[in-house]
């Protein structure tokens, strides 16, 4: 997989030789903005710093997609550590066989009671 990464590389970088050379007189005109021209600008150097602009973007976008990886890495590191250290407290807290086959208490469930009403008594007329 490496060998064929290498070889499309120098295939890109034999085709852009091949390009820039081909275009290495034209002068261009580059639309930056609204009001914002560059004139004359040779062919073969707005390629170039193209291109080195997407390498830097690129290894830019790279680098802090693996940094936010590496953070997310140390997080879970941390508490694995904190579970390993948990587990290893369980494993030798020191518990009895009376502890592990005692009989679970017994529920008891406290009865339903009804809510009271009170009538006031009535007047006779």
């Amino acid at each position: 997989m490496r060998l064929l990464k290498i070889l499309f590389g120098l295939i890109l970088i034999l085709g852009l030789a091949v390009l820039l050379n081909a275009n290495s007189d034209q002068l261009v005109t580059i639309w930056l903005y609204p009001g914002m021209l560059l004139q004359d600008v040779n062919l073969a150097t707005a390629l170039v710093s193209t291109l080195g602009m997407g390498i830097v973007l690129g290894f830019v976008i790279g680098l802090i997609q693996i940094l936010g990886q590496q953070r997310n890495i140390m997080k879970q590191n941390s508490q694995l550590k904190k579970l390993r250290t948990e587990l290893n407290n369980l494993r030798h807290s020191g518990l009895d066989e009376e502890d592990i086959f005692a009989p679970a208490p017994p529920v008891v469930e406290e009865p339903a009671t009804l809510p009271v009403v009170v009538e006031e008594p009535k007047e006779e007329k």
